[in-house]
């Protein structure tokens, strides 16, 4: 019997639904996409929705639902971290346990979300734990028949990472970091302190770490180790997360709440906290060099044990921590490992495909399917619907053939022109991977200011990514690993860096996304002609949104491009552009 299995991630932030079928992965969307609000939390209902409407499902046909939560998961060690704290914490940590297995495991909120009764619902629930469903989310996506999985985040399941030896369908664990020792929380407290106090601001202050120097290196080594028998280890001296019951992350009208982590013994170390708004001086830049340097550090010595342990150099990564692209362009550069795979969504919305992936080939040992090499699973709009939307917008528009449309675009780009473009099924995961994404010349003068005073009103530190068909990798970046998934940094050739200045870093790098012609036509298809008019096989390739989630819908997308100072729109089979641009 084939299995149609729902997963979802919903006890932690970045609320999730995805749905694995005979052929592999059918469907998969963040919550945030549909309801607007970044990194929500709490039972994804729409996400949950619209994977059925996309498979063309009923809840009826669903075998299994798996959700990435077992509030059963390493018990004992819970038991005792909770015993050894002061009486007052333990009712509001006995409920949430309380509240996190009731998500776990009602049934009449799957019900809910679809519209019909709870005892139509005939699937089986089941629970899988939160690094379990990281691991299985890279690994069942590989193309490895066996490897290391290695997971790294703040904590889910009260673990903080995990090895394993993968081999067929079996995952097994060999080691696991437990709370409150977590490089997440190492990271994240830093960045708290630095006053990057939002959740899932630690992209933010990679990029900044860029423009300062490790002169913090001492410190650094006082608040984290890495120990051979006991793995990550923090000197909790310097933290509060152990020891407040406020829990890791609270539910607040659907937005995520990180509690302070640092506790005040940190100013000793580094000085007053930054508030958030104050100016950030060489001190803060110089913070952030040496969180990143003493992260790196620590999770390279953790990929060299799991490497060690399984002697396996193919390896299969997931959790918050592995979108540290910078520390995985090392990983790759140095020649920590062979290869690697590296799941899209490798955030906590990934676990809903990893439950899925688990119960579909670990506990029903269903055959697996051949690599995952796109992250295009999430919704798509037809021609109709966006001339519908374009019509009752207002806007002048010109419908072309696929040619025309390559042409168009590929001349607006090479004439410093803001691109926004809209193709296809959107993204699965953080990143945009050209078909919700806004384009640009990659060298064009002055482009990076540009796009952010125009459009994107970001901090001028954080860097913009490149794309590059898979090819051409090797020709303008020291690098050959393969990076669909915009997940490794690589250093750009010297010979290249002026061509591609908008998308150089201070550092001398670059996030690189690498795009067959298989796995996106369309894309590839625009690099090549934007190549052969400007002899430039990159594009400049950021989110299409303005402080917002990606956008989801045409009208969506309209609305940006109408608010922004965006110079032109690829949506569908429509060109739009706006009168007098000149570009950049």
């Amino acid at each position: 019997m084939s299995r149609l299995v729902l997963g979802i991630n919903s006890a932690h932030g970045d609320a999730s639904a995805a749905l694995i079928g005979e052929g592999g992965i059918v469907a998969a969307i963040a919550e945030e996409r549909i309801n607007r609000k970044k990194h929500c939390a709490g039972f994804p209902r729409l996400a949950v929705a619209e994977v059925l409407r996309l498979a063309g499902a009923t809840p009826q046909d669903l075998t299994d639902i798996a959700v990435a939560r077992d509030p059963r998961a390493n018990v004992a060690a819970k038991v005792a971290f909770i015993a050894s704290r002061p009486f007052t914490g333990v009712p509001s940590a006995v409920k949430r346990l309380a509240v996190h297995r009731e998500v776990a495991t009602s049934g009449d909120l799957v019900a809910e979300a679809l519209g019909v009764p709870e005892a139509s619902i005939r699937a089986k629930f089941h629970r899988v734990e939160h690094h379990l469903a990281h691991a299985a989310s890279a690994y069942y996506w590989s193309p490895f028949d066996r490897a290391t999985t290695i997971t790294c985040d703040g904590a889910g399941d009260f673990a903080t990472s995990l090895i394993g030896l993968c081999e067929g369908n079996r995952i097994e664990i060999l080691r696991k970091n437990l709370w409150p020792h977590s490089l997440g929380v190492f990271y994240t407290a830093i960045c708290q302190f630095l006053g990057f106090d939002k959740f899932g601001e630690e992209y933010k202050v990679m990029g900044l770490s860029a423009y300062g120097v490790n002169r913090f290196a001492r410190e650094m080594r006082r608040v984290v180790r890495f120990h051979p028998e006991q793995g990550i280890r923090l000197d909790l001296t310097w933290f509060r997360h152990h020891k407040t019951s406020e829990g890791m992350e609270t539910v607040e009208g659907a937005e995520i709440q990180v509690p302070r982590l640092w506790s005040d013994a940190m100013a000793s170390l580094f000085g007053p906290a930054r508030r958030r708004g104050e100016p950030i001086t060489d001190r803060e830049r110089d913070i952030a060099a040496s969180l990143q340097t003493r992260f790196e550090e620590i999770y390279l010595a953790l990929v060299g044990d799991a490497v060690e342990r399984t002697g396996v150099r193919s390896v299969a990564m997931a959790g918050g921590s592995v979108l540290n692209s910078v520390g995985n362009g090392r990983m790759i550069t140095e020649g920590w490992v062979d290869r690697a795979y590296f799941q899209p969504a490798a955030s906590d919305d990934g676990t809903a495909v990893g439950a899925a992936l688990w119960v579909k080939h670990g506990v029903h040992g269903e055959v697996r399917t051949p690599e995952v090499r796109h992250a295009y699973w999430g919704t798509s709009f037809q021609d109709h619907e966006i001339e519908t939307a374009l019509v009752n917008a207002g806007l002048p528009f010109k419908k072309l053939g696929r040619d025309g449309l390559l042409a168009a675009a590929a001349q607006a780009l090479s004439e410093g022109k803001i691109v926004g473009w809209f193709q296809g099924r959107e993204e699965w995961g953080p990143r945009a991977l050209g078909n919700r994404s806004i384009l640009c010349h990659p060298g064009w003068p002055g482009m990076k200011a540009t796009l952010n005073a125009r459009i994107k009103n970001r901090e001028p530190f954080r860097p913009f990514a490149p794309v590059i068909r898979l090819e051409k990798l090797s020709t303008c970046f020291r690098g050959d690993h393969e990076v669909p998934f915009m997940i490794i940094v690589y250093k750009v050739r010297p010979e290249w860096k002026d061509k591609l200045s908008a998308i150089t870093h201070e550092d001398g790098t670059g996030r690189v996304q690498t795009v067959r012609r298989a796995d996106n036509e369309l894309y590839y298809d625009l690099l090549g002609v934007f190549e052969e008019k400007t002899g430039i096989p990159v594009l400049l390739n950021t989110s299409f949104n303005e402080n917002e989630p990606i956008v989801h819908t045409p009208d969506e997308a309209i609305d940006c491009y109408r608010r922004t100072k965006m110079d032109a729109l690829g949506i569908g089979s429509f060109w739009l552009e706006k009168p007098g641009g000149e570009g950049g």
